[in-house]
């Protein structure tokens, strides 16, 4: 998202100098295709942005996906709302990104989670952890009625920026169908 593309000649001189293996990030390897891009991901953002305004957002992904963070930052202040993260991972990784510069969000913009009630809930979004429905997580605490500072109602927008690691698909089935009762 940021225009960076794979250096291949770097690729190549690593080979030259004697890097015999590269271990990279496989899920879903096995499937044929590509995966979208994030830029097409930001665009799913502007729909939900746009066409849920009256309602608060959660967005659960991944914390070490830095650039789907950023994303739905620049996409809350173009909204005009405020961002609160909530999961341990989540907070630590976005608190080091923006201390390294690897993330940019404008003064004022994210608040602490212990704060979100200060704010209209049409103005909030909550980026969290727990796309893949792992039971200690922040979006599975939401579901099941256990987070001390997040209450979900019909009033809120739960997106699940991530697909299914295979093999979790029954945990974020269990997630799904939690969140449909609320």
């Amino acid at each position: 998202i940021d225009g960076e593309m794979i250096d291949l000649t770097r690729f190549g001189e690593l080979g030259r100098e004697g890097v015999l293996l590269l271990m990279a990030e496989s899920t879903n390897a096995e499937r044929p295709g590509y995966a979208p891009s994030e830029r097409k991901v930001g665009e799913s953002f502007e729909k939900f942005f746009s066409e849920y305004e009256k309602k608060r957002i959660v967005v659960a992904t991944f914390s070490s996906n830095v650039h789907r963070v950023q994303q739905i930052i620049d996409m809350a202040v173009k909204h005009e709302r405020k961002v609160a993260v909530t999961g341990r991972s989540m907070i630590n990784i976005v608190s080091a990104a923006v201390e390294l510069g690897y993330m940019n969000v404008p003064e004022g913009v994210l608040v602490d989670i212990s704060e979100i009630r200060k704010y209209p809930p049409e103005k909030m979004v909550i980026v969290s952890t727990g796309s893949q429905g792992e039971q200690m997580s922040a979006l599975y605490r939401m579901a099941f009625s256990d987070h001390s500072q997040v209450t979900l109602d019909s009033n809120d927008l739960v997106v699940l920026s991530a697909s299914a690691i295979p093999g979790n698909e029954k945990l974020v089935g269990r997630i799904i169908n939690e969140l449909s009762k609320k």
